[in-house]
C-alpha cells in the first residue's frame, strides 16, 4: 500500500446525552499517476484501547482529483459509544483508515430514437467495449401503454458484462432523454458492482414523459467503468476538538 495519504483535523468531541462520541477529519490525497481520480471509496475502522473493533464504515465520494495533483477528501466517520473506551472518552480510540482512487474509462454508447407509439421498441443493436475490461450488449426502450393522463413511460434496458478477471467497483448507465430541439428533458443514471466476469442489467427508466414534447425526440446514452488507480491506508488517533 502507498503512504500518499495524511489525515487533517481528525478530532473527538464529548459524548452527548446519549453517550456517543463523534470524530470528524478529512483526508488528502496524492495522485502520483497518469490519470485523473474520479471516485475515491474509503473506509474507517474504529478500535478502542485493546486493539478491539468498536465502530466503522465506509463510503463512497464522487471526488476529482487531477493527475499529479493532490485533492482533500472529507472523510465519512462514524460515532462510538463512550462505554466502548475505558477512559469513556474519545482519546481511547485509534482509527485504522483506507482509501482507494479509481479512474473513470467513458464511452458514448449512441442515440437511441424514442419509440413513436404505444408497444414499439427501439434497439441500438451493437455491442460495446468499455475499457477493454467490461462490454455492453446493446441497449433497448420499450414505450409502455400510455397512461390515463396520456403521458408515456419508457423502460430501458441495457446489459454490461464484466469481460475482466478483476473486480470493478462501479458500472454505471447514464440516459439523458433529449426533444428534438436538443434540449434535455429529464435524466437517469444507474449503477452497480461487477464483480469478475459478472453481468448487470441496468434499468433507468422515464416516467410521466409528454408525447407530443419527446416527439422525434432521443435518448443520450452513455457508459462509465471505474478502475482502480492507487490505494493508501495509515492509522491515527484523535485530538479533542477546540471549535
Amino acid at each position: 500500500m502507498k503512504t500518499d495519504m495524511k489525515i487533517d483535523g481528525f478530532t473527538y468531541d464529548i459524548p452527548d446525552r446519549d453517550g456517543d462520541i463523534s470524530f470528524s477529519g478529512d483526508i488528502t490525497l496524492e495522485n502520483t499517476s497518469e490519470f485523473d481520480a474520479e471516485l475515491i471509496k474509503t473506509s474507517v475502522l474504529f478500535v478502542n484501547e485493546n486493539n478491539v473493533t468498536v465502530s466503522g464504515t465506509h463510503s463512497d465520494e464522487d471526488a476529482f482529483i487531477a493527475a499529479k495533483d493532490t485533492g482533500k477528501v472529507n472523510l465519512y466517520m462514524p460515532s462510538a459509544h463512550k462505554d466502548h473506551f475505558k477512559s469513556g472518552k474519545g482519546s481511547d480510540a485509534k482509527a485504522y483508515v483506507s482509501a482507494t482512487m479509481y479512474r473513470r474509462e467513458f464511452v458514448k454508447i449512441g442515440f437511441l430514437d424514442i419509440p413513436a407509439k404505444p408497444g414499439e421498441l427501439t434497439e441500438i443493436k451493437k455491442t460495446i467495449s468499455l475499457g477493454g475490461v467490461a462490454e455492453c450488449l446493446g441497449v433497448s426502450c420499450l414505450r409502455k401503454k400510455d397512461t390515463d393522463e396520456g403521458e408515456m413511460d419508457l423502460l430501458i434496458h441495457a446489459g454490461i458484462r464484466n469481460t475482466s478477471d478483476s473486480y470493478i467497483p462501479r458500472a454505471q448507465l447514464s440516459v439523458k432523454a433529449m426533444d428534438q430541439r436538443d434540449a434535455q428533458i429529464d435524466d437517469c443514471v444507474d449503477y452497480e458492482v461487477l464483480p469478475a466476469k459478472s453481468s448487470h442489467t441496468f434499468s433507468p427508466s422515464f416516467w410521466g414523459l409528454k408525447p407530443k414534447k419527446m416527439k422525434n425526440g432521443v435518448l443520450s446514452i452513455s457508459a462509465s467503468v471505474f478502475l482502480p488507480i492507487e490505494s493508501f491506508s495509515l492509522e491515527a488517533e484523535p485530538t479533542p476538538y477546540s471549535g
